[in-house]
Formats: structure tokens, sequence, C-alpha cells
């Protein structure tokens, strides 16, 4: 059973959060601490200067809004083989440093939806599945599936346009090139694919979520609607 350390300043958010993770078979922590956010990942396997700790979460939840908790000091334990899924305010932006490996960190903006924050988790707990190199865009089985809400509903995705609404929302208000978006299919299938695939996508996305959720802008890239998820 994997378990889950949900740091979150706001009792009621992490409460909601601890009831849907056990409902789906973890076990899980809180704390609301900033101190006790950083002991806990310090205890991690790797993290420098501190022992292991004998029972150290499997994931984090961790609360970037939470008062006190400084990115720096978070930055400092953190190490590339812990799991972390990172929540932000609406429209903030995702501090330097803490993205990478991109494949063991996730993303969700406050308020989010508890099924988002779920998948997220389950994402991050279990091996990723088997692809093949080529995503829907050619054919492609693209199995990963992921939700975001949209208007105050849920909206399920593919693991591709999911990695292609987290880049740009990553970056909400600014647009973003066709370069820039290619980078994060290559991150997410291991192999960059063709030009053609960022306007397949891009089509996909906005059948989905609405013609006005993804603006383009002719001749430099595209742009998220900073108001389409929440």
């Amino acid at each position: 059973m994997p378990s889950v350390l949900v740091a979150d300043h706001e009792p009621e958010v992490a409460g909601l959060a601890r009831r849907y993770l056990e409902r789906a078979g973890m076990r899980v922590l809180v704390t609301g601490s900033p101190a006790g956010t950083i002991q806990a990942l310090a205890g991690c396997p790797g993290a420098p200067g501190a022992p292991e700790a004998p029972e150290a979460p499997d994931l984090f939840v961790i609360d970037l809004t939470m008062p006190g908790l400084e990115v720096r000091s978070v930055r400092q334990v953190l190490t590339p083989a812990i799991p972390v899924v990172f929540l932000l305010r609406r429209g903030e932006s995702r501090p330097h440093g803490l993205n990478s490996p991109p494949t063991a960190r996730r993303w969700l903006t406050r308020p989010f939806s508890p099924r988002a924050l779920v998948t997220a988790v389950a994402e991050l707990t279990r091996p990723a599945p088997g692809r093949g190199a080529a995503g829907a865009a050619d054919g492609g089985a693209d199995h990963g599936r992921h939700e975001i809400r949209v208007n105050g509903k849920d909206v399920s995705l593919t693991r591709t346009e999911y990695a292609l609404v987290t880049a740009l929302a990553g970056q909400t208000g600014r647009v973003l090139s066709r370069q820039r978006l290619l980078a994060a299919l290559e991150s997410e299938r291991g192999k960059r694919p063709s030009p053609r695939a960022v306007d397949v996508y891009i089509a996909q996305l906005r059948a989905k979520l609405g013609d006005g959720a993804i603006r383009t802008v002719h001749g430099v890239g595209y742009v998220l609607d900073p108001e389409t998820t929440a």
C-alpha cells in the first residue's frame, strides 16, 4: 500500500485529499507545517544532509502556497527520486528547479478536483504503462487518462493531451512556441514527434475544452486561456 504525505496548510483541503486518497487504497499522513514538510522530505532516501526516516512516504502532495514554506528549502532536500504532486495558486508560474525530472512531478492548481489529485498520485506510484513511440496523432495507442476541471466539470484527457495542457498551464497567459510544445511531447513520449503532431493535439484539446480554451498566435505559438481550468 503506497504511503502519501499531504502537506497542506488548510485542514479542510488536507482532510478532503486524505479521504479521497484513502478510498483509492493509499495510506495517508498529513502535515500542516513547513517544518514538518521539510523534515519528511529530508528523511527520504537520497535526501542530502539527513538520515533516512524509518517510514519515509512513497510520495508527497505539497502545497506551495503554505505560509512559511520556502521553495528554496524544498529544493535543497528534494531529489529526483522523490515523486511529488505540487499545488499552486491559479495563474502562478512553476518555481524554477522543481520540475526535474518531469516524470516524477505533477502540478495541480488550487482549488483542485480530488479526483484529479487521485489520478496524479496513482500515476506517480505505479510503473509507467508501455506505449509505442508514436502517439495518437500518428495512429498509435495513447492509453493513459487524466482529468482536469473545466468550468466546474471534469474532462478526461489522454496522457499526451494532458502533457500539452500542463505545459501551457505552467506558463499561463504566455505564448508557447511550437518548439516548446514539441519538447513537452518529447519529454512525455520519449521521442520527438513530427511538427504536425502539435496541430493535431491542439485540435483535439479544443474539441474537449472549448474553442476559446487555446488561442493561436499566428507566427508565434499557442496560449492557454487562464480561465479555462480550475
